[in-house]
């Protein structure tokens, strides 16, 4: 059973992005698994002040926030999801301003963790998307479990989900 972050960066709670999540939840949650999702829209989450304190004081970013919860629900996951739609080639700011607070967390004692990208947009331009996560994760020695881009691929989601344990 792993402990899995959804991290939803969609700024529309009902769109395309939540139905692919629903879906991932679904399957992963018939696996046994434990689900933590976290809607990024409705949180109050500044962006980085890069001031850098958080690497003289362990790690502990100056700004309280919303962020604090995602940094416990984060240290939490084994298996952290990225979900958002396609705004201009890749994630949203929601999704951005979060991954760049996690520097905080991460900085000094990155921890390796299995992710998964859920990505909804028309067409199929994820070259973007697809290089920003090579490259973050790369860097962080993670593993991806896998990947779903694209609208209306609920089964793959759900399949994707399942398969996670």
């Amino acid at each position: 059973m792993a402990k899995i972050l959804i991290l939803n960066g969609s700024p529309r709670k009902n769109g395309r992005t939540a139905s692919l999540v629903k879906a991932f939840i679904e399957g992963a949650e018939a696996s046994g698994n434990e689900i933590r999702d976290l809607y990024l829209q409705g949180m109050d989450i500044g962006g980085c002040l890069a001031c850098e304190s958080c690497q003289r004081n362990g790690g502990i970013c100056v700004q309280k926030d919303d962020m604090q919860k995602v940094n416990e629900a984060f240290l939490w996951a084994d298996v952290i999801v990225f979900a958002s739609p396609q705004y201009w080639g890749t994630i949203t700011g929601q999704l951005k301003t979060v991954i760049d607070r996690l520097y905080a967390v991460l900085f000094g004692s990155p921890m390796v963790k299995q992710f998964v990208v859920i990505m909804t947009a028309r067409g199929n331009m994820y070259e973007m998307t697809e290089a920003f996560f090579s490259i973050f994760t790369r860097f962080l020695g993670w593993k991806n479990l896998g990947n779903v881009f694209g609208a209306g691929k609920e089964a793959e989601a759900r399949e994707l989900g399942a398969g996670i344990t």
